[in-house]
């Protein structure tokens, strides 16, 4: 047995422990409240993943999210307005309006600290 599936199977066995142990602890409340004070919910087990399906997956090649419309949109970005350095953002962005994607990279720049939007530098279709 490996490492990886020894940890995942103590993973899997902390999980239905702390299932259980919820499970029990409602059914006492129940018992002692009365079920109409006790709105709490029995947690259901998460139904296994059996054997064919991970055989399945191990067939696919996929190496992660590729969009196959969009735009890779780069900005010209600074943290303060008197600041001499410009810093390059680069978003990439699912629309496919350019228009769209590139408010999507503006909004991105501002959410990652980036207030002084300069100028776009490029706009690349995927």
């Amino acid at each position: 047995m490996t490492d990886l599936q020894a940890f995942e199977e103590a993973l899997l066995s902390s999980r239905d422990d702390f299932v259980e142990q919820h499970n029990r602890s409602v059914q006492r409340a129940q018992e002692q409240f009365g079920k109409r004070r006790v709105s709490a919910k029995e947690i259901d087990l998460p139904h296994q993943v059996t054997e064919k399906a991970t055989q399945q997956t191990k067939g696919n090649n996929y190496k992660g999210a590729a969009y196959k419309t969009g735009y890779i949109i780069k900005l010209v970005v600074r943290e303060k307005k008197m600041s001499l350095l410009d810093e390059v953002f680069e978003y990439q962005s699912p629309k496919i309006s350019e228009l769209e994607a590139r408010i999507d990279a503006e909004k991105a720049a501002k959410a990652a600290g980036y207030p002084i939007i300069g100028y776009v530098q490029s706009i690349e279709k995927l």
